[in-house]
């Protein structure tokens, strides 16, 4: 696994035990939970038509950054989930601070990816960015010898309570970064059946999710126009339901009951 030093073994607990196993990844989990979402478990960013059977795509910033595709299959009458590693890509920034922000962190790490940029230690990595800024932009960091370190749960405590500038700009700039992400994956395949964004953080964030820079991020407004274009077409959901990645384990041991 990637984040944590584990090997597990779905063929090897499949003999010991003698039931049947499917191993999924995480988000793989989630994306099957997606089709059994009640209409509360969701909080729409932008409205658009859902087409029916249409691929849908869903990612979000926690540990890591999770993501995977949903695709029609006609033949069970079903979606079927495609996880995939595309977090590890390399982060692509628009705008000169995001550009800075890349080149912050490949000093620092060799290269940077996207997921080390969204999601709870990509949060830290942006708050301590953003405080390597020119004193002279910003007064208020004046005092401060060296920037001060803060854990993802105290940036995004700050960050609601209004009570933090920089952690304030910290959470909006991660939600630009998973919105221009989850913009991209929606034109890779046309996902017509909507975009969902899960994780831990999100649910958590919702108020500043819903001030709009994950939106912005989406929409690409400053891309060709016949592709922002479609992503204004394009429904965008924040799921609020954390146990969706359980609602997905139990709907594919489901089809494992049913299936030879």
């Amino acid at each position: 696994m990637t984040n944590v030093n584990w090997i597990v073994d779905g063929d090897g607990l499949q003999a010991k035990h003698g039931f049947r196993v499917a191993l999924l990844n995480d988000f793989e989990a989630v994306g099957y939970g997606i089709p059994a979402l009640e209409p509360e478990d969701l909080v729409t960013l932008n409205q658009a038509p859902v087409v029916p059977k249409a691929p849908k795509v869903v990612m979000g910033p926690g540990t890591g950054l999770g993501a995977a595709q949903l695709m029609w299959d006609s033949g069970i009458r079903a979606y079927k989930v495609w996880p995939g590693e595309g977090s590890h890509a390399t982060f692509a920034p628009r705008g000169w601070k995001q550009k800075a922000l890349s080149r912050y962190v490949t000093n620092m790490c060799g290269h940077c990816e996207i997921e080390q940029v969204a999601c709870g230690s990509g949060l830290e990595l942006i708050y301590e960015f953003l405080q390597t800024d020119e004193a002279a932009n910003r007064p208020d960091l004046l005092a401060r010898s060296k920037p001060k370190k803060k854990k993802a749960a105290e940036i995004s405590a700050a960050a609601l309570a209004g009570s933090d500038p920089i952690a304030v700009e910290a959470v909006d700039m991660m939600y630009a970064i998973v919105g221009a992400e989850a913009g991209a994956m929606a034109l890779r395949c046309l996902a017509k059946g909507g975009v969902y964004i899960a994780g831990g953080i999100t649910p958590k964030l919702l108020p500043r999710v819903q001030a709009g820079a994950l939106l912005e991020g989406f929409l690409m407004r400053k891309g060709r126009a016949p592709f922002h274009k479609i992503l204004t077409e394009t429904s965008l959901f924040v799921i609020t339901n954390e146990q969706v990645g359980q609602i997905g384990a139990r709907e594919f041991a489901k089809r494992l009951l049913t299936t030879a």
